[in-house]
Formats: C-alpha cells, sequence, structure tokens
C-alpha cells in the first residue's frame, strides 16, 4: 500500500469519525429540542415546530449512519461503498442547502402565521382546552410574560368574558411574579390593581426570541454539518482516486 493511500485512508477515517460523532450530537439536539419545549406544541401550531424537531432527529441519525459507512468504506478500500458514501452525502448537502433557502425565504410569513394561531389560541382556548392552559402557563411562566403583546390582552379572552376565570382577578396566577403572594393578581380583567406584581412584557415577542434561538442552533448545526460533508467528498473522492491507481 503506497504512503499517499495509506494517508488519504487515514484521514477519511479520522473524519468519519467526527462526521459521525457530529451526526450523533445532531440527533441529541433534536431529541433535546423536542423534549425541551413540547408543551408548547398547542401554541406553535400542529406542524411546525414538531417538523423541525423531527427533521433534526432524521438527519442526525441519517449523518450517523452515513459516518459509519464510510469508516466501513475507508478500512475496507471498497470503491463501491465509498462511490454510494459519496452520493449519501451530496444528497444530504442538497437537502440542507433547499431546507436552508426555504426557511430563510418563508421565515416572516412563519413568525406572521406563529404570531396570529398564538394570539388565536390563546384568546379562544385558555382556560377551555387543557393543553393550551397548560401550555399558556408554562410559557409565561417560564418566559415571565403576561398575555399576547400585553397583559391587556386577557380582557378580550373568552376565559374572561364568559366568567370562568376567578372572581376579581385581572390576570392568571402564571403572569404574576410571585405566585405565593395573595392577591397578586387582583384587580379587573386586564387591569391590575398593581402592576409591579405581575410581568407586563407579551409573550409573542418572548416566543418570537426564542424560536429565533433555536433557528440559531438549526442554522450553526446546519453550517457544521454541511463543511463536513465538503471535506467527506473531496476525501472521498480522493481515497477512491488512490485506490483506482493502487490496483492499476
Amino acid at each position: 500500500m503506497g504512503c499517499g493511500l495509506t494517508c488519504v485512508k487515514y484521514l477519511l477515517f479520522i473524519f468519519n469519525f467526527i462526521f459521525w460523532v457530529a451526526g450523533g450530537g445532531v440527533l441529541a439536539i433534536g431529541i433535546w429540542m423536542r423534549i425541551d419545549r413540547a408543551t408548547f406544541d398547542p401554541l406553535l401550531g400542529i406542524d411546525y415546530y414538531p417538523i423541525v424537531c423531527w427533521t433534526l432527529i432524521g438527519v442526525g441519525g441519517f449523518v450517523f449512519l452515513v459516518g459509519f459507512l464510510g469508516c466501513c468504506g475507508a478500512v475496507q478500500e471498497s470503491k463501491c461503498m465509498l462511490g454510494f458514501y459519496f452520493f449519501l452525502l451530496i444528497v444530504v448537502f442538497v437537502g440542507e442547502v433547499g431546507a436552508g433557502i426555504l426557511a430563510y425565504y418563508y421565515h416572516d410569513e412563519v413568525r406572521t402565521w406563529m404570531d396570529s394561531h398564538m394570539n388565536r389560541t390563546i384568546k379562544n382556548n385558555y382556560g377551555f382546552v387543557p393543553a393550551v392552559t397548560a401550555a399558556v402557563t408554562a410559557m409565561q411562566e417560564q418566559m415571565k410574560c403576561c398575555g399576547d403583546r400585553s397583559y391587556v390582552d386577557w380582557m378580550s379572552t373568552k376565559y374572561y368574558k364568559e366568567g370562568k376565570a376567578p372572581a376579581n382577578t385581572s390576570v392568571p396566577l402564571s403572569c404574576c411574579r410571585d405566585k405565593t403572594e395573595a392577591g397578586c393578581n387582583r384587580g379587573q380583567p386586564g387591569q391590575p390593581a398593581d402592576i409591579s406584581k405581575i410581568f407586563t412584557q407579551g409573550c409573542i415577542p418572548s416566543m418570537e426570541l426564542w424560536v429565533q434561538e433555536q433557528v440559531w442552533i438549526l442554522g450553526g448545526v446546519g453550517v457544521g454539518v454541511g463543511l463536513l460533508q465538503l471535506f467527506g467528498m473531496v476525501f472521498a473522492c480522493c481515497l477512491m482516486k488512490a485506490v483506482e491507481d493502487e490496483y492499476e
């Protein structure tokens, strides 16, 4: 075995080990994002956020398997396996580029749709649909916010208009800065007696910021994996050429 072939072989093996670990990392991030905010699904809509998470899980698992295939191809010096590995890298790379373009092109539409969906969901379903009530409660407590755009929005919700809210309360208890303090949400609907005791920032801006952070995570992972794929394609071509020259 020539020195050049040996060097390329071990470089490709090392690269694919890194690629294999990266695939496991993407898989773990997808699972973490799915578990971390699964409670918010009713607010984000049926499809959008779960699809992002499951896409990450699927891509991570696929990259994990592709990295393993690349390692086997490098060790076995198999042109067939290396060629199939190269093809899979191209497929994943093209898919990632396409997804990135679509995400950039439609990000404003997604944000507008999410805002509208959250507004309707909180306004009509809080206090009536258990999953929505739990999601809004978790969102207001974790993001320290209240209402859609402002705490005043609770005045126009079905929860207060139809009298399902406790008497003499202005906002749900989850809006209180200190929920253990008695009467922290006392007042008329959307008009707290003491505004200093509740969160005043609306939840939609906070949720938009959180979604943007997830997009940055997704984008960073995509760029990192994409660069690894480019190196993988170069190394795979070099090894296939070296194997061909060696046997000739």
